[in-house]
């Protein structure tokens, strides 16, 4: 016999005898005229002599001698026939036996055990005891299958109570309690159905971890589960487990399913746990369980020990965040689901014009703004600032005609909406892109808006999640929508305005100089159908001068998105490669230095396709620094830069983990200077301007910037902080172009305005500029 064993058996006499209590007598009156110990009585059992020989050879004989109080389940001799004790380990072999030991404190006659759960004085993960599960109803039975003995149980000693059973009582898995317990047969059941008997069998790998060992469990009832399917079943169609989609099913379960960890309830407050299904729920201090429904669930037995993990039952089926929402989708109209998924700025709108109704009752699409789309629209009109201001009869039908904007007639979920145009209930259409995920309104000057969550239904429609207000031609003159100016930009050296400049040619490809079907800015465009790197070339015979220049500017469109090289003067290795997106107009701005090799002169520029695929790509209004015109400075209510830090800002913080200079000419949206942003590798740098005192970024809707990445800057992560950055608003600057970015000032979790940072969230060196910043209402 080891030390170790002898040793971890003794701790357990030791610990067990706490447990011992009151005069013999007082507790077993059926002693008689010659009162034994258990042990006494097992050598003086013919029957029990295999049972009694393994207690000796464990040390346990002894433990049975002493005055601490137990009840022991002493199996029949011929019941060892039945297991392969020879092929246990030590471990397994000792906690086999001490599983029919029970230190108690009680005389646990027949007459009075109750059906439920006791503890056993073997043990399982984290040296926990194992349950042993007793159902008291007619014969006793422990842990579903080993009975009492008719005539042999009740035997009552010095030290407590001995019954006789017919079989050995092995230490029981989690898959062992859930078939004793008749109450988590609907739960067995489901387990079985959905093939995941395997995962609550799983045992302890000696030679190597194993990462799904042990296993906690939380087991719904047979209550549990008829109540829960009783409420799903009017919206779903769940009568009985048969009725649950195989796939659904298995989700289900696997959410009960905690792996490599053997949780006890004591262990569980203030926690979240992370199920095999990959969702997490949260149990509270209170040990209330938090699915992804709004009904709590509640433990209704906890801590049922089984060796390779532990169970504990549960009054509710949790639910998982996909089958809650389709529950809603069938239990909750349109309007209340707006409510239920926080799109409360709109909801609001809906009531102030009357719309309510149809929301509950109509067959719709909602293309819903979210809350932020409202802040930063109200950013962005002129002669509205808030939903208060719409306060007119007048003023409330032009809040509903806006809202109807975003109304279909019908129900089209997600992957029901094709490309082309699409009717509102307001009657205008809007443009529908499914390769970009986004809405593009009937009023030019407006944004598109891009498609966030989808298919959120309920009993009458769907609803899709946008991030920007759509806004119709019909509306904007009223909403005093911003009219951009239809001219064009300014050049320093204008290339193309609806027209090639007489003083350049164009070769290598047919490009259509005149194309009117689209067009940035003016009247016409340039259309160019390529085939495989074939490229817009201009050029100047007599050698453009371009000394006093700093960028090249144009504005490219191409409905699929592609890639383009920029360069100058054939020098093709020395371009620029830039992305167009997909289904939009977008503005670039290539500093002269990175293409042109040091030449001051311009004798042509090429524009070369870069995805070797044929398309069609539109170009317009090219040319180099623009200076003015449709490209004119943005106004602010509160500027913090253009051309320059403004009155009450500081630009002598710089920051750190780069060079700041705040007035670089390099390359700039408008007017002369922006800021240039060199952020240095491993840094994770960031640009400081010291806030104003006494303003509060409270006063303003939106917080405005643009950026622009500096060729081969890639995607550059951006956090933006008006007191701090660490949980700023996160946006990306793309290589190449200019982008505006318009934030509700609501997003920032901290208004203060003590200092404005602009941090970059990636461990690489970049550049990008910045500029126009400002606050507006």
């Amino acid at each position: 016999m080891k030390l170790t064993r002898q040793y971890y058996l003794l701790m357990l006499v030791i610990l067990a005898g706490f447990s011992s209590c009151e005069k013999d007598d007082d507790l077993y009156p059926q002693l008689g005229e010659d009162p034994r110990n258990i042990s006494e009585i097992l050598s003086e059992t013919e029957d029990l002599s295999t049972f009694y020989q393994v207690l000796t050879e464990m040390e346990l004989d002894s433990t049975l001698r002493s005055t601490t109080t137990y009840i022991v389940f002493a199996p029949q001799n011929e019941a060892f026939a039945n297991v392969d004790l020879d092929g246990l380990s030590e471990e397994e072999y000792d906690n086999t036996i001490l599983n029919h030991l029970l230190s108690t404190v009680t005389a646990d006659f027949t007459s009075n055990l109750t059906t439920g759960y006791r503890t056993t004085m073997a043990t399982g993960p984290n040296g926990t005891n194992l349950s042993l599960f007793i159902n008291a109803e007619g014969t006793p039975t422990l842990n579903g299958t080993v009975q009492l003995v008719d005539g042999s149980s009740n035997r009552g000693a010095t030290n407590g109570v001995l019954h006789v059973v017919n079989e050995v009582l092995t230490p029981p898995t989690i898959l062992d309690h859930l078939e004793a317990n008749p109450e988590f047969s609907m739960f067995l059941e489901a387990v079985e159905e959905a093939g995941l008997t395997e995962v609550l069998t799983v045992t302890e790998v000696t030679d190597e971890e194993n990462p799904d060992y042990p296993v906690t469990i939380f087991a719904p009832t047979n209550d549990a589960f008829e109540n829960s399917l009783s409420v799903l079943n009017g919206a779903l169609g769940w009568e009985s487990l048969d009725d649950i989609p195989a796939e659904v099913l298995q989700e289900l379960l696997q959410y009960h399913i905690v792996q490599g960890t053997n949780t006890v309830s004591g262990e569980t407050p203030g926690t979240e746990q992370t199920t095999m299904q990959g969702e997490t729920f949260s149990i509270s201090a209170q040990s209330v369980i938090s699915d992804a429904s709004y009904t709590n669930a509640n433990f209704v037995q906890a801590d049922i020990q089984a060796t390779n993990g532990v169970l504990h039952g549960i009054d509710k089926l949790l639910l998982t965040e996909d089958v809650f929402q389709d529950y809603l989708d069938e239990t909750l109209n349109i309007r209340e689901r707006l409510e239920d998924t926080g799109f409360s700025m709109f909801l609001t709108a809906a009531e102030m014009t009357g719309l309510s109704g149809s929301l509950e009752t109509d067959e719709l699409t909602v293309f819903a703004p979210n809350n932020a789309a409202f802040e930063a629209f109200f950013g962005t009109i002129e002669n509205y600032e808030s939903l208060e201001d719409f306060d007119t009869q007048e003023e409330l039908d032009l809040l509903r005609s806006v809202l109807e904007y975003h109304l279909h007639s019908g129900i089209l979920l997600s992957s029901q909406l094709t490309d082309g145009t699409l009717t509102t209930v307001q009657g205008d259409l809007v443009t529908v892109d499914t390769g970009a995920g986004s809405l593009t309104p009937s009023h030019e000057a407006a944004q598109r808006a891009n498609l966030g969550r989808t298919n959120i239904g309920g009993t009458n429609g769907v609803i899709h999640e946008i991030n920007n207000f759509l806004v119709s031609d019909v509306d904007a003159e009223a909403l005093g929508y911003p009219v951009p100016s239809t001219g064009g930009p300014e050049f320093g050296l204008e290339i193309y305005h609806d027209a090639l400049n007489p003083d350049f040619w164009y070769g290598w490809t047919e490009p259509d100089f005149a194309n009117t079907e689209n067009v940035y800015s003016g009247d016409q465009s340039i259309r160019l159908d390529y085939a495989g790197y074939e490229a817009l070339q201009i050029g100047n015979s007599d050698g453009a001068d371009i000394s006093g220049f700093t960028t090249v500017d144009f504005a490219a469109y191409s409905e699929a998105g592609t890639s383009i090289l920029v360069y100058m003067n054939g020098q093709n290795s020395d371009g620029v490669v830039l992305t167009v997106p997909a289904g939009e107009w977008t503005r670039f701005s290539v500093p002269v230095a990175d293409i042109s090799t040091g030449a001051t002169s311009l004798t042509e520029i090429a524009i070369q396709d870069q995805s070797g695929e044929t398309g069609t790509i539109y170009y317009d209004q090219i040319g180099l620094d623009v200076t003015g015109g449709g490209n004119s400075a943005p106004s602010f209510d509160l500027p913090v830069y253009s051309d320059g830090i403004q009155s009450g800002f500081q630009d002598t913080w710089d920051g750190w983990g780069g060079t700041y200079t705040f007035n670089s000419t390099e390359v700039v949206q408008n007017g002369e200077t922006s800021i240039k942003l060199e952020y240095f590798a491993d840094s994770w740098g960031a640009l400081q301007i010291g806030g104003a005192d006494g303003v509060n970024a409270t006063d303003y809707a939106t917080f405005n910037f643009s950026a622009y990445g500096a060729p081969g800057s890639g995607t550059t992560p951006l956090v933006v902080g008006l007191a701090g950055v660490d949980d700023g608003v996160s946006v990306e600057v793309v290589e190449g172009e200019w982008t505006t970015y318009s934030i509700p000032v609501s997003s920032f979790p901290d208004t203060s305005l003590g200092e404005i940072r602009i941090k970059n969230n990636s461990a690489e060196a970049t550049t990008i500029y910045i500029d126009n910043i400002g606050f507006n209402n």
